[in-house]
């Protein structure tokens, strides 16, 4: 019985693939259409347990055609990431589990979407040995926690991390992982420790390098942080990464998901019409610093959904930062970086987010 479901779940994810690598590119192109209409429903956070013992927590998007997501154990806050594709069978969607930017499948889902929308399925382990059904509901958009407490962690006097606390063990355990300075740096505590002492002991000092962060926005179950990162050595060098925390879940936001789909291309010509002065703005007050090309570049720059990839929560709406798309220098990008935002009014994006989007807990009462 457990290779029967085994193969199920093999033969509905391969079948997708197998038929696009013989379609022409228009073919292929309306195939993600009908997909992305597909998984647009699916798209959202939901909470149960598997087997009825281990309660989990999992976000569904929409990611170049294919359903993507992630889902944690609320026992250990890690995060399990989901690619698949809503397979035509009967509803069915195939998901494949792997670890947190890792390619090994840890695990499997097949899940359908019920009329009162919630899922349910059965989740596999790898080897299709171990099989526990599911049913999972839509987590609630009204707030569970007005606000998160915030404090701040150093380490080695440069390296401030944000410290999250909210009531749920699950999320907090969640937004520990995310904002764990192994995550923030991509190098734990001791590796730091290693190259400031190797500095020490060689007498050679390549610079200096600081961590920090900043709350745009704490209130009515929404957080939205900014954490920089700024280095002073051969040269001096910054970068930065907003996230807008959903605290009933622990997941990030994306806005890409949050726009209704009949809105979309309503949505996209307005931050093409925000996106277009600022570009201009740029060419003329950079007229010494930029070549032909560079303002030919910037001038074919299109807003898109990767333009709202990050944004930051204000008091009268978001803050996005486009990511440019043509080839400038590296002097030029750190030159410019940060310089490509703009904004959407509260009043504006009542007319393109979702009636369940978490962000119009935000908006004026």
């Amino acid at each position: 019985m457990h290779h029967r479901y085994c193969l199920l779940v093999v033969a509905l994810l391969s079948a997708g693939g197998a038929a696009f690598g013989q379609q022409d590119p228009g073919q292929f192109r309306a195939a993600q259409l009908r997909e992305l209409r597909q998984a647009q429903p699916l798209v959202g956070s939901y909470e149960g347990a598997l087997g009825g013992r281990y309660p989990i927590r999992l976000q569904l998007s929409t990611r170049d055609s294919a359903l993507t997501g992630q889902y944690y154990y609320c026992a250990n806050g890690r995060l399990l990431d989901l690619t698949g594709r809503p397979t035509g069978e009967g509803g069915a969607v195939a998901l494949r589990e792997t670890a947190e930017n890792d390619t090994v499948t840890t695990g499997r889902f097949v899940l359908r979407l019920q009329p009162d929308h919630s899922l349910t399925g059965t989740w596999y382990n790898a080897a299709g040995t171990v099989l526990l059904p599911f049913h999972l509901t839509r987590v609630p958009t009204t707030a569970r926690v007005a606000a998160a407490r915030v404090q701040t962690r150093t380490y080695l006097r440069t390296f401030e991390v944000p410290v999250v606390t909210v009531p749920d063990a699950g999320v907090r355990a969640l937004l520990a992982h995310r904002f764990s300075l192994q995550s923030l740096m991509g190098e734990d505590l001791a590796s730091l420790r290693a190259h400031a002492a190797d500095q020490r002991e060689s007498g050679v000092h390549y610079g200096s390098q600081e961590l920090r962060y900043d709350v745009n926005c704490n209130e009515r179950g929404l957080l939205s942080i900014t954490v920089w990162e700024e280095g002073v050595g051969a040269s001096i060098w910054h970068s930065y990464q907003s996230q807008a925390i959903d605290l009933n879940t622990g997941f990030a936001v994306d806005l890409a998901d949050e726009i209704r789909p009949e809105q979309l291309s309503r949505f996209l010509a307005l931050g093409q019409q925000k996106l277009r002065p600022v570009l201009e703005g740029i060419i003329a007050e950079q007229q010494e610093l930029l070549q032909d090309e560079d303002r030919e570049g910037l001038r074919a720059e299109q807003f898109s959904l990767a333009s709202v990839r990050e944004f930051k929560v204000a008091p009268n709406g978001l803050t996005f930062d486009h990511p440019t798309q043509y080839g400038m220098s590296n002097f030029l990008f750190r030159t410019l970086q940060g310089s490509f935002t703009g904004d959407f009014s509260w009043a504006e994006l009542d007319a393109f987010l979702k009636p369940d989007s978490p962000l119009r807990r935000l908006m004026p009462r």
